[in-house]
């Protein structure tokens, strides 16, 4: 009895791979901007100037392929600038409080409220 012989014309593990891989990372972000829009809506607001900073980055080039929702920022050269013109330096001092100020967390809540949906963003691309 012989044997049947199957053979792949132009197999491409790696465009498949890579494929695959774009299209989860398309999720998480999508899951991501979901995210950044429920942490704008909990924002506390003064000036506004620490929800307007509230972003989703793809960190390109990372082995481990992240995706992340920053709040406040760091302008270079900022020191001698203050408050908003030296960006929301100070979202992790909302979000966690200090010695002098209660929490007023944003982040973490709006990660919990979408936390749901996450695995279902990501498998429907």
């Amino acid at each position: 009895m012989g044997r049947a012989k199957v053979t792949l014309k132009d197999w491409a593990p790696a465009v498949i791979t890579a494929e695959i891989e774009n299209k989860a990372m398309g999720g998480l972000e999508k899951a991501c901007e979901q995210i950044a829009d429920r942490a704008r809506s909990l924002c506390p607001v003064d000036t506004g100037t620490l929800r307007d900073t509230i972003r989703v980055r793809r960190l390109s080039g990372d082995p481990f392929l992240d995706v992340r929702v920053y709040a406040g920022s760091r302008i270079a050269g900022g020191g001698s600038k203050k408050g908003a013109e030296r960006g929301a330096f100070y979202a992790p001092i909302i979000e966690f409080g200090s010695v002098k100020m209660s929490k007023k967390p944003f982040l973490r809540p709006a990660l919990d409220s979408v936390k749901g949906n996450v695995i279902s963003i990501i498998e429907g691309g």
